[in-house]
């Protein structure tokens, strides 16, 4: 017989800052060497080492050994749903150098969050698709006169939104483009 969710563990996982930032490293979905995930997150080659086995044995992440390197990955899409939810609430944190600043910047800009693309980028293609009749079901905005038919847990969030059959041929057709390769 199971108790209740233990939150506090992976909690305890996702409270140091240097376990957050390599989990936000591979929030896109890539799978990252030690070495790059150290520099992602600020910490020498030893630090990361010891962190990325705390997150794999928290579950939170996988590795994959190719030749003499190991590759660490986000285990599975819920640990991607957790960082984005901590993300809605977390204070912003200030921009101390140029690099720091422009990565800001471009993840801002447009994002890829394990299986979706984000950011004001991901924004605008969606209201376009709504806008030009390629997706139906919703125009993305909480409407209070509808929340009846929100979940509690996320209102405002669970359209359900359908391709149309307009949307269907302008994706058959973009995928018929030729590609720039200049």
């Amino acid at each position: 017989m199971s108790g209740d969710a233990d939150i506090s563990v992976p909690a305890a996982l996702l409270g140091d800052p240097a376990r957050a930032r390599l989990l936000l490293a591979l929030a896109d979905g890539r799978a990252l060497p030690a070495s790059v995930l150290a520099d992602e997150a600020g910490v020498a080659a030893s630090t990361a080492s010891e962190h990325l086995a705390k997150l794999r044995a928290g579950g939170m992440l996988t590795v994959e050994a190719h030749g003499r390197h190991r590759y660490y990955r986000i285990a599975d899409a819920r640990v991607v749903r957790v960082l984005e939810a901590l993300a809605e609430i977390a204070p912003l944190a200030p921009v101390r150098s140029l690099r720091e600043g422009t990565r800001a910047h471009a993840l801002r800009q447009s994002r890829l969050c394990y299986d979706h693309l984000a950011g004001r980028l991901g924004v605008a293609l969606m209201n376009a698709l709504i806008d030009s009749g390629a997706l139906d079901g919703g125009d993305g905005i909480y409407h209070r006169e509808t929340a009846s038919a929100d979940h509690l847990s996320a209102p405002g969030h669970d359209i359900d939104y359908r391709l149309t059959g307009h949307g269907s041929t302008r994706l058959a057709d973009f995928g018929s483009m030729p590609i720039c390769t200049r």
